[in-house]
């Protein structure tokens, strides 16, 4: 279901990624609107699957995490039935945080991984050559070092998105 989305609406929202924990009587504060209002309108932004989960994003390094991996990879295939298996095959691997089909520099997916040291992250990529041949033609991987906060341009955050400049 799309939603046409109103300014109030992309508000909320904004509110909300700034920090979900805040009270609908605080957002309701910020914005100079009535505390109902922000609670129909969370409650609307929840049941149309605009707003999927309320999560914490933790600092990783002091978690234990040296790495963060972006896999870019080819398959050679674009079959349903290899979807299923991708979701399942993800799904039992915890450390893959996000995965997802797209294009670019030849490559047609992708999955974002968390990793204690680079044994893990080695293990990873050795599963999924494993795993997924043939149809895996190609893999690159980006790998970012947790431990170098000195050298962080921006730390991964949804308080500041823009919404209203980004629609």
């Amino acid at each position: 279901m799309v939603m046409v989305l109103k300014d109030i609406h992309l508000k909320v929202t904004a509110e909300l990624l700034k920090n979900s924990r805040n009270s609908d009587r605080e957002i309701a504060k910020r914005l100079g609107i009535s505390q109902p209002t922000v609670t129909r309108t969370r409650t609307k932004l929840e049941k149309s699957g605009l707003i999927q989960a309320y999560t914490a994003i933790p600092d990783f390094r002091k978690m234990g995490f040296q790495l963060l991996a972006f896999t870019f990879m080819s398959f050679q295939e674009d079959r349903p039935e290899l979807f299923v298996k991708a979701r399942e095959w993800v799904s039992k691997r915890p450390s893959i945080i996000f995965a997802n089909n797209g294009l670019g520099q030849g490559m047609n997916s992708v999955m974002m991984s968390l990793h204690k040291d680079f044994t893990s992250y080695k293990l990873l990529l050795d599963q999924l050559k494993r795993d997924w041949s043939p149809n895996l033609t190609k893999e690159q991987s980006f790998v970012i070092s947790l431990e170098q906060t000195d050298v962080t341009i921006k730390p991964l955050s949804l308080a500041n998105l823009l919404i209203n400049e980004m629609i």
